[in-house]
């Protein structure tokens, strides 16, 4: 693996390692971890960001790093590092934002799922801006997966799976914080390789 490549992979290969490191935690350790409403609401704003790196159970972390996984090979090579995580502080910190702000009913959220629907609509639509052919149809495959979730609700098998509620609100503003993001950049840096 040339060096260049192994160095764009750095920063998945650190959330995968953090996030099954975060799942051995002490169940109280993660409680004061989780995205909670009431706690948020009580100034423990660490939880905008804490809260998508945990998860219900090892199916949720297992479908999660799968995600991951997917996400890096896809896209990995349009960041460098810094960017990477940048983009992955900001879109968890916007998801929090939407879910606090337009989904009350959501208590207690935990998962990578929101962060990763941001990662990869960013990455379609890169692949978009260079003039790659699978862009469109992978950011048209997230649009029609989360209209069909807002419309049909949340996958039974799935959340009996996870053991936990779907939070289809999460795919959602995870899409629209991608979306956000890639038009930051555009602004902010048209013709910046990053």
């Amino acid at each position: 693996m040339r060096p260049l490549i192994a160095k764009h992979f750095q920063p998945y290969l650190v959330l995968a390692l953090l996030l099954a490191g975060l799942a051995i935690l002490p169940e109280p350790l993660q409680q004061w971890l989780s995205y909670q409403r009431t706690a948020i609401e009580h100034g423990q704003l660490w939880r905008l960001l804490s809260g998508h790196l945990l998860h219900s159970n090892v199916w949720h972390l297992v479908m999660n790093l799968a995600g991951l996984l997917l996400a890096m090979l896809l896209h990995s090579h349009y960041y460098s590092p810094r960017y990477t995580l940048l983009n992955w502080l900001g879109c968890a910190v916007l998801i929090s934002m939407l879910l606090y702000c337009f989904s009350p009913d959501i208590g207690l959220y935990v998962g990578l799922s929101g962060v990763l629907h941001a990662m990869l609509t960013l990455g379609a639509i890169k692949d978009m801006q260079v003039k790659q052919p699978t862009g469109t149809l992978l950011l048209a495959g997230l649009l029609a997966k989360v209209a069909w979730e807002q419309w049909q609700g949340p996958d039974a098998d799935l959340a009996d799976l996870i053991n936990a509620s779907v939070a289809i609100d999460a795919h959602l503003y995870g899409v629209l914080a991608g979306l956000a993001t890639a038009l930051l950049l555009l602004v902010v840096a048209p013709s910046d390789k990053n």
